[in-house]
C-alpha cells in the first residue's frame, strides 16, 4: 500500500526525581511499543555512578547527570535549567538518552547554544541533528520544530 505510513501504539510514563540543579537523581520509566513493554528504575549517586534496583552498576552512563527521553521535549528543560547561561554561548553535556522505539540506553553527547533569552540551538555530537527549540520563561519547552508544540489554554 504505497504512500501509507505505518504506525504503531506508543505508550511512555516516566517519573523524575531530581536535585536543585535539576540534575536526575532517579528515573522511573516504563513504556509499551506496540505489543512489548519495558520498565527501567535507575540511580545516580552523588558520585555520578547509574545503578538499577538490583545493584548493577552501569560504568557507561558515569557523568551523565541529565537523562533526554525520546519522544519528548520535557528533558530538553533539564540542562536548560540546570546550567547558567551567556548569550552565544555553546555548552556540552553528556546525557543518558533513552531511545524508546528502540528500547535502547546509551551515553550521548549533545550541546546546547543560547542564542536569545527563550531560545537554545540543541545539536546532537555527530552533528547530523540540530534543532532550535523555544522555552518559556520557566524553561519548559514550547516550540520544538517538526516535532512539538505546546498547546497554550483556551
Amino acid at each position: 500500500m504505497e504512500g501509507w505510513a505505518l504506525t504503531i501504539p506508543v505508550y511512555v510514563e516516566y517519573v523524575l526525581r531530581l536535585d536543585l540543579y535539576w540534575n536526575v537523581i532517579e528515573l522511573d520509566i516504563n513504556f509499551t511499543v506496540g505489543q512489548t513493554s519495558f520498565a527501567y528504575l535507575l540511580f545516580r549517586d552523588a558520585e555520578g555512578e547509574w545503578t538499577d534496583v538490583d545493584g548493577t552498576t552501569y560504568p557507561e552512563f558515569k557523568g551523565c547527570s541529565y537523562v533526554d527521553i525520546s519522544l519528548t521535549p520535557f528533558t530538553n528543560t533539564l540542562p536548560v535549567k540546570g546550567s547558567r547561561w551567556i548569550q552565544g554561548q555553546r555548552q556540552q553535556t553528556d546525557v543518558l538518552y533513552i531511545d524508546i522505539l528502540a528500547n535502547q540506553l546509551r551515553k550521548d553527547t549533545q550541546h546546547y547554544t543560547l542564542l536569545s533569552p527563550n531560545n537554545y540551538r540543541f545539536e546532537n555530537e555527530g552533528g547530523n541533528f540540530t534543532a532550535d527549540i523555544i522555552v518559556d520563561e520557566d524553561g519548559f519547552v514550547t516550540h520544538y520544530p517538526q516535532l512539538f508544540e505546546m498547546l497554550k489554554p483556551i
